[in-house]
């Protein structure tokens, strides 16, 4: 099932996600997917921070500084306004988002940091770290099950076709399938596998989907610095490389997916404190049990992880942040161009999502029946709902507040009658 590979105890919520999407819960799965999620949350920060120190320290034979970002238009900010060289092309798109801001979709949340170092008098941009968000985990995950639905609806329904073929004597190639027979073939395909879902029966047949790049690590060098990012993987002892992948075209980038040694004596030395446990506490968490069910986790967790290191030079950064191909038009266009949309590809992405709130929700009780089943179809307005009770538990709603007698005069004015 569903594999985040930058995690710890990874295989353990792939087999939750797996259950849950057959509506198989066992009780100790909410604090199970709660500690998984939150704890790996706080320990890729710190991992991930000091990898990406090294990378950038190896490769620049500097200290880096590092600035720590909540949303885009603060590394773009910094992008434009400290160029690291600057030709016809660069002027353009600088003088571009100089102008109209409001166009670079400077408010998009990230969790992540840039870092700096300088040359000469001037501060450079080098690179950055993130940490995918939950709702960019749910939504590349429901990307990947959906196209394996998908492969097992296009199986049934020419299995079905096959039978309608062999019932009139001919053979499958020699069919002529009207545009109502092809829907209706595809729609009882598609109930065939929403019923395998509903009985279970579809888990076994479940493969894994790989998401690797849950951390990541963007480097900034011109070609003839680009060998020292390759030492300075070798260089750390830690790392790996598992796969290089060359992006070309309006995407100039080298994406490199590495496995990655855990340093377990910084995260051990480095557990949850404050602020940090007050954002544990409200999640749920025992703090008295907090620092040994932390150490406890890493212990028992798996030694290495996976995260994707992304190489490009500064001029094809700026044209992912601010150019011809800008991440957020990436991100609206695979939005747009779904090949299947059908409510069991929505309920997918719906599923992933209650996971992951529910990992951030106040405390609440086990879960006995999962409220987002694959086989139903549901409003959005009833998943907003069910999100909004997860996050907001023990608030009153508009709703839920007495007005007194149903049959009586309305609320004067000014008495407090309107929402």
């Amino acid at each position: 099932m569903l594999r985040l590979s930058s995690y710890i105890h990874r295989d353990k919520l792939a087999e939750i996600i797996s259950r849950w999407m057959i509506n198989q819960p066992q009780p100790e799965d909410l604090a199970t997917l709660k500690q998984i999620v939150n704890f790996n949350y706080f320990a890729m920060r710190v991992w991930l921070e000091d990898l990406g120190r090294l990378l950038f320290n190896y490769i620049h034979h500097t200290t880096p500084t590092r600035h720590r970002m909540r949303i885009k238009g603060e590394i773009k900010d910094f992008a434009v306004g400290h160029p690291s060289y600057t030709n016809l092309r660069i002027e353009q798109m600088r003088e571009r988002y100089t102008k109209y801001p409001e166009d670079f979709y400077r408010e998009t949340p990230i969790d992540g940091a840039f870092w700096v170092v300088p040359v000469g008098e001037a501060p450079h941009l080098v690179g950055c770290t993130r940490i995918k968000r939950f709702r960019r985990i749910a939504e590349k995950g429901s990307r990947r099950i959906v196209d394996f639905m998908l492969e097992r609806i296009r199986a049934n329904a020419d299995t079905l076709a096959e039978q309608r073929a062999r019932s009139l004597g001919i053979p499958k190639s020699q069919l002529i399938t009207s545009h109502d027979e092809q829907v209706a073939e595809f729609a009882h395909a598609e109930r065939r596998v929403l019923k395998g879902i509903k009985r279970g029966t579809i888990r076994a047949e479940l493969s894994t989907f790989q998401i690797p790049d849950v951390a990541g690590v963007k480097v900034i060098v011109e070609p003839d610095q680009r060998a020292r990012v390759f030492e300075a993987l070798s260089v750390t002892g830690s790392c790996r490389i598992l796969e290089v992948e060359e992006h070309r075209g309006p995407y100039n980038a080298t994406n490199v997916r590495v496995a990655y040694r855990l340093p377990r004596e910084l995260l051990l030395g480095l557990p949850p404190v404050a602020p940090f446990t007050h954002v544990f506490a409200a999640r749920g968490f025992d703090l008295d049990r907090l620092a040994d069910d932390y150490r406890q986790f890493i212990l028992s967790g798996d030694e290495q992880v996976e995260l994707e290191i992304i190489v490009s030079t500064f001029q094809d950064y700026l044209e992912s942040e601010i150019g011809r191909s800008m991440h957020e038009e990436r991100i609206l266009s695979q939005r747009s161009h779904k090949e299947y949309n059908a409510h069991l590809a929505t309920n997918v992405r719906y599923l992933l999502d209650y996971i992951f709130t529910l990992c951030r929700a106040p405390p609440c009780a086990a879960i006995q029946d999962v409220p987002v089943k694959l086989w139903v179809k549901y409003m959005p307005d009833t998943i907003e709902r069910l999100g909004r009770q997860l996050l907001d538990r023990g608030l009153p709603y508009f709703d839920t507040i007495a007005e007194g007698p149903a049959d009586g005069p309305p609320p004067a004015a000014g008495n407090g009658g309107g929402p």
